[in-house]
């Protein structure tokens, strides 16, 4: 359901941190006041998915790819060289979509409820995928450079968005948060520099914390991947 695949020492997520911070300036506020959930990069499921209507897609996501480029390619060769290895297939960057950006979460911003959204990665679906794209087949990785103190992680289900598309159509449920009926919740903790890999059509959540530290901060990098034409294609 989830792969954990070790890839950073903690001296290199320490420097990979620095450099998320050094560009603070290119941090988008996502809400909050002050603003305390930013993203490094534009996400898709907030500003194409959500909001289609405006060109925030475009102009702060794909408009960013030669900025995270220049400051994390080491980072993007070394992803995408361990996704290749674990998939034993192709991988690339899609050159017309965002860069897999980063998560920034910090002290006002964490919970220590269930108060995130349940849900699958279905962002694909906002984009025309050339031909030769199997949207049945997807991939979306997180790689943790910093948890807070009393720990982060992922909660997982065991239902699949085709059980719930099924259930939706029997009329057995009305959102995807009601198969939590049907499944016991896995917590996943994080450990930071390890990325953790799943097909994006596992339902899930991002976990709270049970406490709340000065100083605390949850700062991940975030990513998806799409087969298309004998090749994995990433981008956020």
């Amino acid at each position: 359901m989830i792969t954990d695949l070790p890839l950073l020492t903690a001296e290199r997520t320490g420097d990979l941190r620095e450099r998320v911070y050094s560009l603070r300036e290119h941090w988008i506020a996502r809400g909050g006041d002050p603003p305390a959930f930013l993203t490094l990069g534009t996400p898709s499921y907030l500003d194409m998915a959500e909001r289609p209507e405006t060109d925030n897609y475009e102009r702060h996501g794909v408009g960013s790819r030669p900025l995270l480029w220049k400051h994390f390619q080491d980072l993007y060769d070394l992803v995408g060289d361990a996704l290749q290895d674990h998939l034993d297939a192709p991988v690339h960057y899609a050159d017309h979509l965002a860069l897999p950006g980063f998560h920034i979460w910090l002290e006002a911003a964490i919970f220590t409820r269930p108060q995130a959204p349940v849900h699958f990665d279905l962002q694909y679906q906002a984009f025309d995928w050339p031909q030769g794209t199997d949207t049945d087949r997807l991939l979306s990785f997180t790689l943790p450079l910093r948890v807070p103190v009393a720990g982060g992680g992922l909660n997982l289900w065991e239902a699949t968005y085709q059980e719930f598309r099924r259930a939706l159509a029997r009329g057995w449920v009305e959102s995807a948060a009601d198969l939590q009926r049907f499944h016991p919740r896995k917590y996943v903790p994080y450990t930071p520099g390890h990325l953790y890999l799943h097909s994006g059509h596992v339902l899930h959540q991002v976990a709270p914390s049970s406490a709340v530290h000065p100083g605390d901060e949850r700062l991940t990098l975030q990513g998806h991947g799409v087969w298309c034409d004998g090749r994995w294609l990433l981008y956020w």
